[in-house]
């Protein structure tokens, strides 16, 4: 029989702990790897969650820009009061996605102002073009109603004639306010013109111009040099024509001549309700003419006449504001008339029209020295004697009916007046051209 060594047992055992602790070795090496294998799946699933929360937050965003702000912006460039809106998630402010999309609002932006203004551009081409070709056919009309005034001396043909003549003179204001918002010359070149002439003539332009009553506080008359008395007068007649417009009732509008320390003011009262704070503050900006304005910022219809005269004041250097409320309620316009816009003229060799409003210290002329001028003859002001008031009622009291001579003679005579007036006003009148 076979002997069994006596170690025997002591080497199986031994094997058996070397074993078992092998296993254990290995079964705890296989916990820790699949222990940092889940952690890790976990991380994974959650940097997963993470990333596709952050995609939808980032896609959420996009649309936020694409439908919300984008609209918003071109609205905008149109209409300051419109707000662009921010961000619709905080959690990408100062980011790389931030900076994106603004680089995309402002690149949007400069392409839509520079569509704007070429389309703006090409559209005010077309209205010189246009406005051009009309302001010589009215200007030529005038002419014809001119010729017709001295032509036929029948009173219902002087009226008839007279009241074309007013309304082609509004079809010239605006015709004319057109084409200089458009960029193109005011079409008439003047002489130096006295100041109230300028007025007058401004307020024949207007429809209603009997509502309006010009006075005059100067105490000499002076007078606007050449270059500035056309646009002057387009200022004035928008101001006036907007100042009649909205005065409603039997009130007046007020229209006086100052002199100023360095320039003269004509200062226009009307009687209507009155700017809100926010149509001051866009008047402004258009009267400043500072700001460059577009077609389409005018409104529709549109608002062109504050955006003419600013357009006038930053081309020739005169100021109009709108900023204080008249004594009825109204608006009160203020032109200053800088001094290098000034000059003053040979009372005798160049008087003013019988038209115009004299200063404080002139006596008016007399009815019948007014309508006795000549066309040939520039109208001169001679002082008038005051006469009680019952001689003057007894006087009219006392006066036959107009014979039909008599009445033939007086239309004659106010058609040479107002002959005369207009050639004492307007010496050099002659069509123009645009720039």
């Amino acid at each position: 029989m076979t002997l069994v060594p006596a170690a025997l047992p002591e080497v199986a055992a031994t094997a058996a702990l070397t074993a078992v602790f092998v296993a254990a070795s290995f079964l705890l090496s296989t916990r820790r790897l699949l222990t940092r294998l889940r952690v890790e799946r976990d991380a994974a699933v959650q940097e997963t969650a993470r990333i596709g929360a952050r995609c939808e937050a980032l896609k959420e965003e996009t649309q936020h820009l694409l439908f919300t702000r984008l609209p918003a912006l071109v609205a905008h460039l149109s209409n300051q009061h419109v707000p662009v809106p921010e961000l619709a998630d905080l959690a990408f402010a100062g980011t790389e996605v931030e900076q994106a999309h603004t680089a995309a609002l402002e690149q949007v932006a400069q392409a839509v102002a520079a569509e704007r203004h070429r389309v703006d551009d090409a559209a005010q081409a077309v209205m010189r073009r246009a406005t051009t070709v009309i302001q010589a056919q009215s200007y030529q009309l005038q002419s014809k109603i001119d010729t017709m005034q001295h032509r036929y001396e029948g009173p219902e043909t002087a009226r008839d004639l007279l009241e074309l003549d007013q309304l082609n003179e509004q079809n010239l204001r605006r015709i004319q306010a057109t084409s200089v918002l458009c960029g193109a010359w005011p079409g008439l070149s003047r002489s130096d013109t006295d100041l109230g002439d300028v007025v007058v003539g401004a307020k024949s332009r207007v429809r209603g111009c009997h509502r309006i009553q010009v006075t005059s506080q100067l105490d000499a008359p002076v007078a606007v040099v050449a270059r500035a008395v056309e646009p002057i007068a387009i200022a004035v007649a928008e101001l006036l024509a907007n100042a009649v417009h909205h005065s409603h009732g039997t009130l007046s509008v007020d229209v006086s001549l100052h002199q100023a320390e360095s320039g003269a003011c004509i200062v226009i009262n009307d009687a209507g309700v009155g700017m809100h704070q926010d149509e001051v503050e866009f008047a402004t900006r258009l009267l400043s003419g500072q700001h460059s304005v577009q077609l389409v910022e005018l409104g529709d219809p549109p608002r062109a006449g504050f955006a003419t005269i600013g357009r006038l004041v930053r081309q020739y250097g005169f100021a109009v504001s709108v900023d204080k409320p008249a004594p009825c309620g109204g608006v009160r316009a203020v032109v200053f008339i800088p001094g290098h816009l000034l000059t003053r003229l040979d009372e005798q060799t160049e008087p003013m029209s019988v038209m115009a409003p004299l200063p404080r210290h002139t006596s008016p002329p007399s009815a019948v020295e007014s309508s006795t001028a000549t066309p040939d003859a520039l109208p001169q002001r001679r002082r008038r004697q005051p006469q009680p008031a019952h001689t003057a009622r007894s006087a009219v009291a006392e006066q036959a009916p107009p014979t039909p001579e008599e009445t033939k003679a007086t239309w004659s005579a106010f058609q040479a007046g107002t002959a005369s007036g207009r050639a004492a006003a307007h010496p050099h009148r002659r069509e123009g051209n645009s720039r």
